[in-house]
């Protein structure tokens, strides 16, 4: 039997081993002899934001001398945003009374472990088992007044997060819409790609998810990029967990893979909400060149979804938003779904709240994120000579002409709408242009938005009849949820031609993608019908001026239902081989 209860003898004598190795070998130890232990992050107060902003800015900025000089140095950004030592010895001090470890030093967050008991008492809670090594207390925690002013929040106490699970529609036989397979041979059709060559082996996307017991099956996506004449690749780096395969990841995983051949793969799911997984991202020596997230909520529920204690929503979305900041520094690209049940969003599925009429999302919502909306494929009689067996053996989308999805034709309705957190004019001034000429353009505009706030989606892509290989059956899948990992897809053959000819790779692209819209617009294909005032659970009522109370209407030029548009991917390289 042991006789210690703190940590702290065990670090002690495996001192040999690195941190995550402890992690792991204490987990097995404390299995084997019946002892708990708890995991979380401690949100320290950060330095030099505004610092940090601009150095992205400038690694973004195609007319920066500094453009594409990505940071890929953990220790300088942990250095820059990281509180005083002092003030980390104080948070320190403090754990070691408790016999609470440090497993981590992130600069401005700390990861630590601790035994239940111990835990407890440091917080002064009551902890509740939820599953395996997964503990959480109701209660609010307690910081001690002297540490106040240095600790933000803490992570992993009090959250017992909600899944963020696919909603379920009903399909609709719409007359118009093309209820056929958008498999890569629909996709570089209507995107002109011109070529599927292999990209090089060294481009890599991943797919983010965050049940906790997400998983995918690896036959599944092998014969998903076999139907699509995709070279058979495995995936190279699972982070995580990977159990029994479900739809979300089944479908995230397969829509990367199969439009960008040869590609490395990475599969990446996180126990927490969006704070701890960008936290551990960030402080990860490797990360992919370019991630797709397909999970949201409304900006101003964020606590809701974490159970977050003595912040705001807001003060969370800023947090997660510094992290991405870190991310996009060290070049990385993230891509996330603009969310399935319109302007009004899961938290207003009824339209019956007619104060509160439109939520914007989050991470969609996010100035340092590239969100992506979602179309269908208008019905027609048009021929195609396929060449892939999905096609050849299936149905497959014929049409050209796309409209954003809606409730009355494919049972949801593509997310779009102004964040009520994120100024434009401070961290989006790259579609200041654009998002003011929506406004001022007559169009007719719900009630309660942010005028001033970042616009999203920035782009869309397909997101209806996606075919997806589950248990060795091809099924189909809508949602921004499918157009998401097809755009981050994209924009990785974009990153594979760019290395091809010397050119560092895009990481955060909305700087680009709006210079690229503002010099040239025919990159974007737009769309200037649809609105996103419907949800998945309902129609929302329309005006006698043509507009809702409940969402935003699309028309020539940028909207926040399309976003920018759909891309042209030929002309994107182009616009790339003369600019970059």
């Amino acid at each position: 039997m042991l006789l210690y209860s703190s940590l702290n003898f065990y670090l002690r004598i495996i001192n040999d081993l690195n941190k995550s190795e402890m992690l792991l070998l204490l987990l097995f130890i404390t299995q084997i002899f019946g002892f708990e232990i708890v995991n979380f992050n401690i949100a320290l107060k950060q330095k030099n934001l505004y610092l940090l902003e601009h150095l992205v800015n400038e690694v973004s900025d195609i007319d920066s001398e500094y453009y594409g000089r990505y940071i890929n140095n953990i220790d300088f950004i942990r250095d820059l945003v990281s509180p005083p030592h002092e003030d980390k010895i104080r948070v320190s001090d403090w754990l070691n009374i408790y016999n609470v470890d440090v497993i981590h030093d992130w600069g401005d967050a700390l990861h630590c472990v601790g035994f239940v008991e111990d835990v407890e008492n440091l917080f002064q809670v009551d902890m509740i088992k939820l599953s395996e090594n997964r503990w959480y207390s109701h209660q609010n925690y307690v910081i001690p007044e002297q540490l106040q002013d240095i600790i933000v929040f803490v992570d992993g106490i009090s959250n017992q997060p909600r899944s963020y699970l696919p909603y379920p529609t009903e399909r609709v036989n719409s007359p118009i819409v093309d209820d056929s397979y958008s498999g890569r041979e629909v996709v570089y059709r209507l995107y002109n790609v011109t070529s599927v060559e292999d990209v090089a082996s060294t481009i890599s996307v991943g797919s983010i998810e965050y049940q906790n017991e997400s998983g995918f099956s690896m036959a599944d996506l092998l014969e998903s990029q076999q139907m699509n004449n995709v070279k058979l690749r495995n995936v190279s780096h699972i982070v995580g967990n990977d159990v029994e395969p479900d739809l979300e990841s089944q479908l995230d995983m397969q829509m990367m893979a199969t439009n960008v051949p040869n590609a490395d793969i990475w599969f990446w799911d996180g126990t927490d909400w969006l704070y701890s997984l960008a936290v551990n991202m960030s402080n990860s020596k490797e990360i992919p060149d370019i991630v797709s997230m397909s999970w949201g909520w409304s900006e101003s529920q964020q606590c809701s979804i974490t159970m977050c204690d003595n912040i705001t929503s807001q003060q969370y979305v800023s947090r997660v938003n510094a992290e991405y900041m870190k991310l996009a520094l060290r070049g990385l690209t993230i891509m996330v779904s603009s969310g399935d049940s319109g302007a009004p969003g899961r938290t207003n599925l009824d339209c019956d709240d007619d104060s509160d009429t439109v939520h914007a999302v989050f991470p969609g919502s996010s100035p340092w994120v590239t969100s992506v909306g979602a179309t269908y494929v208008v019905k027609s009689n048009a021929t195609q000579n396929w060449t892939t067996p999905l096609c050849q053996q299936n149905p497959c989308a014929t049409g050209s002409q796309e409209y954003v999805t809606n409730k009355k034709d494919t049972g949801w309705t593509a997310g779009g709408g102004i964040s009520n957190y994120t100024l434009r004019s401070k961290h989006a001034r790259w579609q200041m242009e654009f998002v003011d000429n929506y406004l001022n353009s007559g169009v007719p505009l719900p009630i309660n938005f942010n005028r001033l706030g970042r616009a999203y989606p920035d782009v869309s892509v397909v997101g209806h009849y996606c075919p997806v290989f589950d248990s060795g059956k091809l099924i189909s899948l809508d949602g921004t949820s499918c157009s998401s990992p097809i755009f981050a897809s994209l924009v990785a053959l974009l990153n594979n031609h760019q290395i091809n000819n010397g050119k560092p790779k895009l990481g955060f692209i909305n700087p680009i993608l709006y210079r690229m819209a503002l010099d040239n617009p025919a990159i974007f294909n737009d769309i200037e019908e649809g609105n996103n005032w419907s949800t998945e659970g309902n129609i929302c009522e329309e005006r006698a001026d043509g507009g809702s109370n409940f969402g935003y209407k699309a028309t020539k030029g940028y909207d926040p239902v399309y976003g920018l548009g759909t891309p042209n991917i030929g002309l994107m390289i182009e616009w790339l081989d003369t600019h970059t």
